[in-house]
């Protein structure tokens, strides 16, 4: 069960760092994003400074607008995930682990 908001969660940095490198990827300033998103550029620099949070279907929309999209945007999530939590393989030493 959840404790909170995952705006406090120590992970959410993570996908607030791959949300403006998406952004930038696909060469977007805050205000081409908006134009492209529909979402407006305030909200935009509110959800990169972590003030508030996108549903899944905003994050959709903000990722199509910068080229990417949801499949892409999660497997990148998922590794930055596993080799903060040390399970990735080679995560923390540089080798693969053996079978």
């Amino acid at each position: 069960m959840p404790k909170g908001k995952s705006i406090y969660e120590p992970e959410y940095p993570d996908f607030l760092q791959l949300l403006v490198e998406t952004r930038k990827a696909g060469g977007l300033t805050q205000v081409q994003l908006a134009a492209k998103s529909g979402l407006s550029q305030q909200y935009i620099s509110a959800v990169e400074r972590g003030g508030i949070r996108l549903d899944t279907l905003q994050l959709r929309r903000w990722l199509h607008a910068c080229g990417s999209d949801l499949k892409v945007f999660s497997a990148e999530l998922e590794r930055r995930l596993a080799v903060r939590e040390g399970k990735a393989e080679g995560a923390k030493s540089g080798r693969t682990k053996k079978g």
